[in-house]
């Protein structure tokens, strides 16, 4: 269960710095209107939100800072990206659940 121990995090590490970037954009003055009422960027928000709770929910402090820092370091370095929003939403959302899957399964 070692395994189990090391993916589970690190896939909603993933999915929190996946989702970052579409989630960034709602707390900018600058974000047009279209940006702000777009399902990406709702379903950006949406994972974002729910993979940080789960990440605060963790047994130990030091689990919820290493997974929430991690995520949140990597979505800023990820943001730089050229992929595209749709595809990156995709691989977040796979990362959540993954992590869901991999947490029932224990």
């Amino acid at each position: 269960m070692i395994l189990l121990d090391i993916v589970a995090p690190f896939s909603l590490s993933f999915a929190i710095a996946l989702s970052w970037g579409g989630f960034r954009p709602i707390f900018s003055r600058t974000t047009g209107e279209a940006v702000l009422r777009s399902p990406v960027t709702t379903l950006a928000s949406a994972i974002c939100v729910t993979s940080l709770g789960v990440a605060f929910n963790a047994e130990s402090i030091g689990l919820i800072g290493v997974v929430s820092a991690t995520g949140l370091l990597l979505g800023v370095f990820l943001d730089m990206s050229p992929v595209h929003p749709p595809r990156v939403l995709a691989l977040s959302l796979a990362g959540a659940l993954l992590f869901f899957h991999l947490s029932i399964m224990a």
